[in-house]
């Protein structure tokens, strides 16, 4: 799913999209915030931007594995929507990510 066919989808101008992103990435430089959080596209309209990732850690070294609970929302680009939640290794959730680009 493109950014452009879900903010659509959303009823949100693109450019919205991009001013608030830059306006969020602006105000992150200077705001210390935790790891791992989500953003959401709110249904009304209201819209919080994509967080900036830039000068983030790569990789976690080989070895070091992180399974545990997740919930996985996955929509293909024909429309068809699937949930997975549970324990998953981050091959699990490769696999799974996978196996759906092929759909």
């Amino acid at each position: 799913v493109t950014y452009k066919s879900r903010l659509a989808e959303l009823n949100i101008p693109v450019w919205r999209f991009y001013d608030s992103k830059s306006r969020y990435a602006e105000e992150q430089s200077c705001v210390n915030t935790s790891k791992g959080d989500f953003i959401e596209l709110g249904q009304s309209g209201t819209f919080i931007p994509v967080p900036s990732f830039t000068g983030q850690s790569g990789r976690k070294p080989k070895g070091e594995s992180s399974s545990g609970f997740k919930s996985i929302e996955i929509r293909t680009s024909k429309g068809d929507a699937i949930r997975i939640q549970g324990e998953l290794s981050p091959q699990e959730i490769y696999s799974i990510i996978q196996a759906c680009s092929h759909v």
